[in-house]
This record gives C-alpha cells, structure tokens and sequence, in this order.
C-alpha cells in the first residue's frame, strides 16, 4: 500500500509539472537569449569568463634558466609557490602566484631573478615546520641580480633580500624594484605574526646602482599587518652608487590588531644594529618619497652613516577612517644612535615638507627633538595648514599628476 501511494504521489507531481511546464517554456527561453546576448557582449568587450578566475598550476621549481610564465600556487606554507634553484638568469613575466608561505624563493643559489608583470597574493597561511614562512612576494638569500617590475602585490608579505651579494657591481647585477603597486602587506603566519615589509634589504656588502623607486604601498588598518614599509638593514650602497629610495608613494601603517596600544613600524628607515661602522647601513639617499597617514614615524634614522634625506613629503592627521584619532605614537623625521654601537654618523635630514598630528590629535610632532645628534636637520618645512584627512587625500591626488608627468604607470602593463 505504501509502494502504491508513494507511486501516485510521483505520479500527480509529473502530470502538475507538465500543465505549468508551458509557461516555463518562454521563460527559459528567454532566460538563454539573455545569457547568449551577454556572453557575446562579453566578448565584445574582450572579457572572459575564465580570466577572473585562472586555473592555478604548482607548485613550480626552476633548475635551469630561462622564461617563465604562468599561474602557480601552494596551499602549504612550508612550500613554496615558485622556487628558483638555479644561478643561471631566470625570468618570471606575465604570471599570477599564489601562496600560504613564500610565493617566490631561492636560496643559496647565487640567484639571478627577474619578475615582472606579475601578480601575487597571499593565501590563507598554513602550519610551518622549523621557522615561521610569510608569505613574502619573493625571498632570496644570495644574489648576484634582482629585479622587480611593474607587479601587484595584495596580502603578501613583501620583498626581501638577505645574506649576501654575489654580483660583479655592474648596473647589469645590481637591484631594481621599480613601478609596482602593493595592497595590505601582511606578516599574518599560522598562529602568529612576522615582522615584515614591503622591502627590506638584509644583505651584507656594498651593491651599487640599488634602486628602489617609484612603488604605490597602500595599507589598510585593520586589513594590513606591516612593520616597516621600507627597511635597510645593515646593508650598503657604495660612495659613488648610493641605494637610491625616490619617488614611492607610501600610505598606512599601524599595529595589528588594530587596538594594540603601541607600534613600532613605520615608514622608511635606516636600521643598524649589532655591527661596526664598516659593516652598517651606510650610503643611502631617500628622497622625493611621499608618506601619508602613517603610525610611529615617516622617515627614521636608527643607525647607520652616509644617509640623506631630502625632498621627502609627510602628512599624517593621524585619524581612522571612522574618525578617530591614532592611539598610538605617530611622528615626522628621526635620527638617533638607537643602539650605541658607534655606527651613526655624517648623516642628514633637510628640506623635507612636514605635517604631522601626534598621538591622540592634540599636538603637533613632525621633528623628534634629539634628531640633530645623530643627523644634521636643517632647512625641513613645517605646513602651517589644519591638518586633516582632506591634505592627506590631496597628497594622492599630487601623487597622480606626478605619474601622469613622468609617464609612470605602476603594476602590471596588459600583455598583448
């Protein structure tokens, strides 16, 4: 009896769906003439359905030189998405990485490494074996050459260069990370959290004809867990050569979480410790950089020598999206010999523009008071306006026209 009911409920629902299904008809028909007239429009438009969302390959790992392009992700932390292990010149162009560690890595392979147009973005972290792994858009540990072009970095945790130079000094093998655009730099690791950068440069030697110019890094509170955007970290330039930081626009960096009550990272600084004066940080000039809306400090000085910082712009109103001002210190230009090693001298800081709030909005701060002990500051401007969100919005807006002027277009150029 129930098999027999069970059949006649089936039964009724078939014969119901066969008076309706006249009226549905049209309807589905018209519902296909639509998705047809998009897709065609799509295409018009040369849009396609499969570019937002690549079919990703890896990971990768490189032996032999060459020209590299493609999708390439890992899900593990503890693998890279791309490892370079090779000295022989490789280039990345024209590709989109992902990874939950390192997106691109070589170590100890006197590496020559070209990235360019490239997309890369950081995956949700996993756990790590032996040491933490961030998800740094490339990490190389000995180097003869690198460059870094016209990329886009979102959630990753930037650049980094450590342990040795390997090159000849030529313009040829040198460092060049040039014209990109980077979202939210992120030290999250599984459980934790890493100091990280959109640079830093941790090698140990003098590599000349260094660059490191014209880059868009917008951090997002909340959003972005950064220390210093740009750090030099007992690594040199040469008398003749400088490593030459110009022309970056720098905007956000704050603690994370965002309610921690202090915050030691910031903009752009010179970090020296635990060597003599012919090992530290030394020939650097840092000029025409814009730095906006940053916590802690816009330009500093901890140690090193032969550094000059000029022409630089700071705007800081040191206020939340929602109002509120920055619970945390926040300040213009420093220098100090912050770790009493003897390593900080022949310094300066001049002609600088700087409008900086303080802490909890209720005092100006845009030169620390001892800067002069340790660099000589003179000449730097001081803007008498009311700081506000509106100026550092304006500094955008200068930031554009100074691209448009230079025919500067950071991140990826569309490939043919």
């Amino acid at each position: 009896m129930q098999q027999s009911a069970s059949i006649k409920a089936t039964l009724w629902h078939r014969s119901h769906t066969l008076r309706i299904g006249k009226g549905w008809l049209f309807a589905v028909v018209a519902v296909l003439l639509m998705a047809l007239a998009a897709l065609s429009l799509l295409r018009v438009l040369n849009f396609s359905p499969h570019a937002a969302s690549p079919t990703y390959q890896g990971p990768l790992v490189i032996t032999k030189g060459g020209t590299y392009s493609g999708h390439w992700e890992s899900r593990d932390s503890n693998v890279a998405a791309v490892e370079v292990r090779t000295k022989e010149p490789v280039i990345i162009e024209n590709s989109k990485i992902r990874g939950a560690g390192f997106l691109i890595r070589s170590q100890g392979h006197d590496a020559s490494i070209t990235v360019r147009n490239t997309e890369g973005y950081g995956l949700p972290p996993t756990s790590y074996s032996d040491y933490p792994k961030p998800r740094r858009f490339l990490a190389v540990d000995v180097f003869r050459n690198v460059v870094v072009e016209n990329c886009y970095l979102e959630n990753t945790a930037g650049i980094y260069l450590g342990v040795a130079y390997t090159g000849d000094e030529s313009p040829d093998q040198s460092i060049k990370i040039r014209y990109n655009r980077a979202r939210n730099i992120n030290g999250k690791v599984y459980n934790g959290l890493e100091p990280v950068q959109f640079v830093q440069f941790n090698y140990r030697g003098e590599v000349p004809h260094a660059e490191i110019a014209w880059n868009e890094v917008i951090n997002e509170p909340g959003a972005s867990a950064v220390e210093d955007n740009i750090n030099i970290y007992n690594s040199r330039g040469t008398p003749q050569s400088p490593i030459r930081i110009h022309n970056n626009y720098i905007q956000g960096a704050f603690p994370y979480p965002l309610d921690l009550p202090e915050y030691s990272g910031g903009g752009i600084i010179m970090d020296s410790p635990g060597t003599d004066s012919l090992e530290a940080t030394a020939y650097v000039s840092v000029y025409e950089n814009q730095l906006v809306g940053l916590g802690n400090y816009c330009l500093g000085i901890a140690g090193g020598n032969h550094i000059e910082m000029h022409h630089n712009r700071a705007i800081v109103a040191a206020v939340f999206p929602d109002g509120k001002p920055f619970h945390f210190w926040t300040s213009g230009i420093w220098a100090k010999d912050y770790y009493k090693m003897g390593n900080t001298f022949s310094n300066s800081m001049h002609h600088n523009t700087l409008a900086v709030l303080g802490k909890n909005h209720d005092w100006r701060n845009e030169i620390f008071d001892s800067t002069f002990a340790a660099a000589d500051e003179f000449a730097n401007t001081i803007l008498p306006d009311s700081i506000t969100t509106k100026l550092e919005d304006a500094e955008y807006v200068r930031w554009q026209r100074k691209l448009r002027l230079n025919g500067i277009k950071p991140g990826p150029t569309p490939t043919l």
